[in-house]
């Protein structure tokens, strides 16, 4: 038996189909930005599901269209931010708990991701037991261009990747493919954008226990990764001690990345890029898994929003669209340990509300 519940204001669809819970990002208009309430929606169907025995696996998708998901909807937070910056705590504390609880789930979780796919949907998928992209991925974490960093445990997916090749993804933002998130390590599974729905409903019918080899029937291996294809030369660039070393490198490049990379380091905000690359190259900010790199997450997300960089980014970027943030500081030599310490650590630091437990899971 099916039985479907539409919520249009959350535009999320929570759905059973035999013993499948499934989950249906549906606001295509925004290119299924994840708002609070879309996480809520999912956050309460997740908890249910935990207790239910009549579920046992759940499955996260979207309905046809360009993106799985474009990212977290900060767009609609900044002017409530802008009154009262708690409210900017609340919302990543909600977007934060979903994808805990997509990893702990004691139901696997699969999420399959078509089309654009950003930041918070990001989270929805790597943290999932089961991520799967098609070959329409287009895949990126960009919040170095708003005043944020790579966050939704990127500090454990970003260093999957071979060599300094996850800090080059985060420190700009740059958008890869299937072929390079299978490579790199990102995913583990990738199949046609044609044959999801056939996917789906495979994933649908088979047994529990069957849903690797269901999986497996399906992959594909994309032939071009780029990225992968370049990470000698990655390496050469980015794994310099610091940012300023990094930009110093890239002068007089002419590798075909090298352009672009360049403009990335000069034009996205100096703070965030810094703290990627600490996030991802400090041991001391090592995640264990997921549950710890969400939890810092949250603590360096909470005092980032209370920078003028994020009001700043996300207006420029999302909201007015003029690209023109002002970033204080201004330029990569302006950056001091002493600021990046004063985000990084953990004395005093805000902590993130968690449920004690998921089902048969403590956390």
């Amino acid at each position: 038996m099916t039985e479907t519940t539409t919520i249009p204001a959350s535009h999320v669809i929570i759905d059973q189909q035999d013993s499948t819970g499934r989950i249906i990002l549906s606001r295509p208009e925004a290119l299924n930005a994840v708002s609070r309430e879309m996480c809520e929606i999912i956050i309460k169907a997740l908890l249910a599901w935990a207790d239910d025995a009549t579920v046992d696996r759940v499955l996260i998708t979207a309905v046809p269209g360009r993106a799985f998901c474009a990212g977290g909807d900060v767009r609609s937070i900044i002017p409530l931010i802008e009154e009262n910056p708690a409210y900017g705590d609340d919302y990543f504390a909600t977007e934060y708990t979903l994808d805990v609880l997509i990893t702990a789930c004691p139901k696997p979780v699969i999420t399959i991701a078509n089309g654009l796919t950003m930041g918070g949907g990001a989270g929805l998928l790597v943290n999932a037991a089961y991520p799967v992209v098609t070959d329409a991925i287009d895949f990126s974490m960009p919040e170095t261009a708003i005043g944020l960093f790579p966050d939704v445990a990127a500090s454990l997916f970003y260093r999957r990747p071979p060599g300094a090749v996850g800090t080059f993804l985060g420190m700009t933002g740059w958008r890869i493919g299937a072929g390079d998130m299978i490579a790199l390590g990102i995913v583990p599974h990738a199949v046609s954008a044609g044959a999801e729905d056939d996917l789906v409903s495979a994933l649908i019918s088979c047994p529990a226990d069957n849903i690797p080899e269901t999986l497996a029937e399906f992959h594909i291996t994309p032939p071009e990764s780029p990225v992968a294809d370049a990470a000698g030369w990655i390496n050469d660039h980015f794994s310099k001690p610091d940012p300023l070393s990094i930009r110093a490198s890239l002068e007089g490049d002419d590798h075909p990345f090298a352009e672009r990379a360049r403009q990335a380091l000069d034009t996205r905000c100096p703070l965030s890029i810094a703290l990627t690359h600490r996030l991802l190259t400090d041991p001391a900010l090592r995640a264990e898994n997921v549950v710890d790199a969400i939890r810092l997450d949250y603590r360096l997300a909470c005092r980032m929003l209370r920078h003028p960089d994020f009001i700043s980014g996300v207006r420029a970027v999302l909201i007015d669209k003029h690209h023109q943030p002002v970033w204080q500081p201004a330029s990569l030599d302006g950056v001091t340990n002493a600021m990046l310490d004063a985000i990084v650590t953990p004395e005093n630091s805000p902590q993130l509300p968690l449920p004690e437990r998921v089902g048969t899971v403590t956390l």
